[in-house]
């Protein structure tokens, strides 16, 4: 447990150090570009996401004798965060990647991969129910947990239910937090035992 508090320690205080520095410039030096529309928080947002899908699948590959349905319902809403965070058709991606990164061809795609991943939770619920106690009190699942928080919080941002001067810096540090701290959850989860 001591070697999970000390990685879980220094992963908050990385977050902390690149929000206090990331405030200081956007609000402090008026750079607000690393926050406008496919800018800098933006890409970081999407490298994280990228960064955690990788790692729930090498969960599913080193953690063989635990269930996969964990790290693929993580990876299928780590894939559906980054086709809401990437404009696919505004980048020089092959029409396939904008066909199904973008309007219908996105919606389909999530669909066909999220009632997949509901087919295989149904087959496999027996197995399943076993692990659910114990992973919603995992130290990982709470630090996700504390990720989807903070998404629904720049939420708040992004829809201006919140108002203050620099909203959209706001609503950008609290996503790039929320998907750090779900890539540090993923992290922590190769050494539990319930993903």
């Amino acid at each position: 447990m001591k070697k999970v508090n000390k990685t879980l320690l220094l992963f908050i205080l990385g977050i902390c150090c690149f929000g206090i520095i990331a405030a200081y410039l956007v609000i402090g030096l008026e750079m607000s570009q690393l926050h406008e529309e496919n800018g800098l928080f933006e890409n970081i947002q999407v490298l994280l996401l990228a960064l955690t899908i990788a790692v729930f699948f090498l969960q599913i590959y080193f953690k063989r004798n635990a269930h996969g349905i964990f790290p693929l319902a993580g990876s299928f809403l780590c894939l559906v965060f980054i086709l809401r965070e990437l404009d696919v058709e505004k980048l020089d991606v092959p029409q396939i990647f904008i066909l199904l990164g973008s309007g219908v061809g996105r919606n389909v795609l999530m669909a066909v991969l999220g009632v997949s991943l509901l087919i295989y939770a149904i087959l496999n619920f027996r197995s399943i129910r076993g692990f659910l106690p114990q992973f919603f009190f995992e130290t990982a699942s709470l630090i996700i947990l504390a990720g989807l928080l903070f998404l629904v919080l720049g939420g708040l941002f992004d829809k201006e239910t919140i108002e203050t001067v620099h909203y959209q810096f706001f609503e950008e540090i609290l996503e790039v937090t929320g998907y750090y701290l779900m890539l540090t959850g993923a992290i922590i989860g190769m050494n539990s035992n319930t993903n």
